[in-house]
């Protein structure tokens, strides 16, 4: 089983449990320390949403970090168990909200209940076109606070847009067959 432990912050290399089998895999140690030393000025203070959350090792570096709070959303019964497991380990479960269900049907409810978010991390499995489908759900909810950021992880292989109604792609980082793509709002005077 692979070894799994928090980068960062008040959690700092505490051991994550990883989902078994080959269905959830939590990314890899130089994806999530790129990600944060890309995010690190962004963390501090705000809501994330780890969606496709696998073992939690997003959200929960996102908290040991100092995020307000993170709602992660996964779908398999055997992930969630493992992410409240690793929630209480690290002691960082009462700044979380986890939820059991599909992500395309989750973030509407989010959206209905008010809910808007900093940062919103996507890692869907990969070659199942999930990327492009949830961007089109943040643009048609608005859940990404102004100012906010996306990311996508995604497979090299796969495809994402340059740009969506409400969102631009900013930046891509690609570490082997990992690309880390991030998406902003425009910025005054870019088209919407």
């Amino acid at each position: 089983m692979l070894a799994v432990r928090v980068l960062g912050g008040r959690a700092r290399g505490r051991k994550l449990k990883t989902v078994p089998g080959l269905g959830t895999r939590p990314p890899l140690v130089r994806v999530r320390q790129a990600l944060f030393d890309i995010l690190q000025d962004v963390t501090p203070g705000v809501m994330w949403l780890d969606l496709f959350a696998g073992t939690g090792s997003y959200g929960i570096e996102a908290l040991s970090r100092g995020a307000a709070g993170v709602v992660m959303v996964e779908h398999s019964p055997k992930a969630v168990a493992v992410i409240r497991h690793n929630l209480e380990v690290t002691g960082l479960g009462d700044r979380a909200v986890v939820i059991c269900g599909d992500v395309l049907k989750e973030v509407p409810r989010l959206a209905r209940k008010g809910r808007r978010f900093g940062v919103i991390g996507i890692a869907p499995p990969y070659f199942r076109g999930l990327g492009p489908r949830v961007l089109s759900l943040i643009d048609e909810t608005g859940i990404l606070d102004a100012g906010g950021r996306v990311y996508v992880q995604r497979h090299r292989t796969e495809e994402l847009p340059e740009r969506t109604r409400a969102l631009v792609l900013a930046r891509e980082y690609r570490y082997g067959n990992t690309v880390l793509s991030f998406y902003v709002p425009p910025t005054d005077g870019e088209d919407r």
